[in-house]
């Protein structure tokens, strides 16, 4: 697929095929944003092993989480719905930005040297509780330091 869309998914693809590994903050938090991006960008850091991905198993793994249930236990429109939104919108925008290689025909996803960048900003493994996603800021900002906002992106 490759096709970028902006300015500064050209220059993380050039960064990446220049040898160097970068790409802008905005950039990485715009796509840290959604939850499924980074349910995606979690599962190939835990299987780093892997060298290619099955969309369909990402998928799967993807709305087990969400629904907290054992894949077995899916219904076709839990799985249907991630992958919808993986196929349509998000697996597209990380091969925009290079932290992936997306084949979208045969449904296979390569991460790229990119994709370790994203490692430090995630969860090693899958939470299944319910996350509030409501962020409240203590009167006493003193509190509120790195911790705080590292569990914030940890969701």
């Amino acid at each position: 697929m490759s096709t970028p869309q902006t300015t500064s998914a050209d220059d993380a693809s050039a960064s990446a095929a220049e040898g160097s590994l970068s790409i802008a903050k905005d950039d990485l938090f715009h796509l840290l944003q959604n939850s499924r991006r980074r349910a995606a960008l979690r599962y190939f850091a835990v299987h780093a092993e892997q060298e290619e991905f099955n969309m369909r198993t990402l998928a799967e793994e993807i709305a087990a989480w969400e629904n907290g249930i054992p894949v077995e236990q899916l219904d076709s429109d839990q799985r249907q719905r991630v992958y919808i939104a993986l196929y349509q919108s998000h697996l597209p925008k990380l091969d925009d930005y290079g932290v992936i290689e997306y084949n979208q025909s045969r449904g296979i996803i390569r991460p790229t040297a990119l994709t370790a960048l994203f490692e430090p900003y995630l969860a090693t493994e899958f939470r299944t509780e319910t996350v509030e996603q409501r962020i409240t800021i203590p009167e006493d900002r003193s509190a509120f330091g790195l911790s705080t906002v590292r569990s914030l992106l940890d969701r």
